[in-house]
């Protein structure tokens, strides 16, 4: 094999770089332009045709504010990523859900902070009693 042939981790990199990127709502022009290189490289990147070195996977992991473990399978890093990237999912679902949507409205129409992190924490209250009752009635 070449050194400059894909394996599989560079597959597996490539694709994680698409997923944090969308992730995070970014373009490949603005990720290129923050690092200082063009979109077609963010491209090749990307679609696994050009391997990313340590250097600029380094570059890229600290736009995005992640670990460059992150990018990399097996390993509980990458099985948090893949966890959070789960979640994601799920708050997205729900978001795009009648459910979310008027509950993402009412709450974006409150502009207080405090009044928000007040719901929040009620929020949260509620779900982790709900957690307890589960508990307590599978002992």
């Amino acid at each position: 094999m070449s050194p400059k042939t894909a394996n599989a981790i560079d597959t597996y990199v490539a694709g994680r770089l698409r997923s944090y990127r969308r992730q995070l709502g970014l373009s490949q022009a603005d990720v290129a332009k923050k690092i200082g290189i063009t979109f077609q490289q963010i491209q090749k990147y990307e679609a696994g045709i050009n391997r990313v070195g340590a250097g600029r996977l380094f570059q890229i992991a600290s736009l995005y504010a992640i670990p460059v473990q992150d990018f990399f399978p097996n390993g509980p890093v990458a099985d948090d990523a893949a966890k959070r990237s789960a979640q994601t999912n799920e708050v997205a679902a729900f978001a795009s859900s009648i459910d979310g949507l008027r509950l993402c409205e009412a709450f974006l129409g409150i502009k207080e902070a405090k009044q928000r992190r007040v719901i929040l924490s009620l929020i949260e209250e509620i779900q982790q009693q709900g957690q307890r009752e589960l508990v307590s009635d599978t002992v």
